[in-house]
């Protein structure tokens, strides 16, 4: 797996290319939330890679990256995330991000200076990570994930979703300095201000019971942009892309293939 030296720090990540034609298909760079890892999208890269070019990375301190300084901003994952796509010199691409994933995408879309997507795809996240306003959806999802895993406990060593998740809250446990250090760098990030000047299209995706991103936020979220829609994953929280993939991945393949024909 390809390792990238930003600032002194072995950041990781996953370049999938399955293509029989690489002319053909955007490049698409999924970016994963807090305390979580590029693994939590295996169900998209299985999905997409023989369409398009699919990179899934380890921000500092996750999956098999260096822990590095410690990250104490938003932004400074989003400097993670410019380095990662200057070094493999992205032109037309879409950029996917989940909660915490989403406001690094945001605050790559408001700084100067760094590559433009074509589009963007913003999932289970609003401007405003404020965990004080946030703090009982995260320990309603908290419960739901432990009731999750406990009910589809017989689909563990499938190797499919269920696993992926059970390891992600394994690591989460084994390391609660790098979920404190995530939750801290989302309590300081708003730009709900700023986020009108976003003029890429957008589309914005939640999970139909997300409690930490409802979709009555992801809806204001949307309307905040100048150029977005939304669409509500049915039967999910806060991870749809892991708890109803299906549905998940024949959205992002939709938008995909609009951006496609009407962006590049």
């Amino acid at each position: 797996m390809p390792i990238f030296d930003h600032q002194g720090t072995k950041l990781y990540y996953q370049d999938s290319d399955k293509r029989e034609d690489k002319t053909r298909g955007l490049s698409v760079v999924f970016v994963h939330g807090a305390g979580s890892s590029r693994r939590t999208w295996h169900m998209q890269t299985c999905a997409f890679e023989s369409m398009h070019r699919v990179i899934t990375l380890d921000l500092s301190g996750h999956g098999e990256s260096d822990p590095g300084p410690d990250v104490t901003s938003i932004e400074e994952f989003a400097a993670e995330l410019a380095a990662i796509i200057d070094h493999l010199e992205l032109t037309d691409f879409v950029i996917v991000g989940h909660s915490m994933g989403g406001a690094v995408v945001t605050a790559y879309m408001l700084r100067e200076g760094f590559r433009k997507p074509l589009a963007i795809t913003l999932v289970d996240t609003c401007p405003v990570l404020d965990l004080s306003k946030l703090a009982t959806g995260l320990a309603i999802e908290t419960i739901e994930t432990q009731l999750y895993l406990f009910r589809g406990r017989k689909e563990r060593g499938k190797h499919g979703p269920y696993d992926i998740i059970r390891e992600e809250e394994d690591t989460k446990r084994k390391n609660p300095r790098i979920i404190s250090r995530d939750l801290a760098a989302c309590s300081k990030f708003n730009a709900s201000d700023r986020v009108s000047e976003i003029d890429v299209p957008v589309l914005v995706i939640v999970g139909e019971h997300d409690d930490i991103v409802t979709p009555t936020m992801a809806n204001q979220f949307k309307d905040s942009l100048p150029r977005a829609d939304i669409a509500v994953v049915k039967k999910t929280d806060h991870v749809p892309m892991l708890q109803n993939p299906e549905d998940f991945n024949a959205l992002l393949k939709k938008f995909l293939e609009w951006v496609e024909d009407k962006c590049k």
